[in-house]
């Protein structure tokens, strides 16, 4: 029951999903290489990655349709003007 003595109704906002992304630079063979981590904070489980789809991947681990929007157009991040 709520605050109110009335039944609750169920949650129907989605599942939360927090995530801790690190990103760093380190020099191999003379030239920098970004590198990253990349922790979902709910379940504990994290991944290092070298690139952006790696990265990604492991988010939609957790099924979170990155770069879509909700009737499955894809979504834009690119500034236009």
């Amino acid at each position: 029951m709520g605050r109110t003595g009335k039944p609750s109704e169920p949650d129907s906002s989605p599942p939360i999903n927090t995530f801790v992304i690190r990103f760093w630079r380190e020099w191999s063979a003379g030239r920098p290489q970004w590198r990253g981590r990349i922790e979902h904070l709910q379940s504990g489980q994290s991944t290092a990655f070298l690139d952006l789809e790696s990265m990604l991947e492991f988010v939609r681990s957790f099924g979170i349709m990155v770069g879509e929007e909700k009737g499955g157009a894809a979504t834009s991040h690119e500034s236009k003007g």
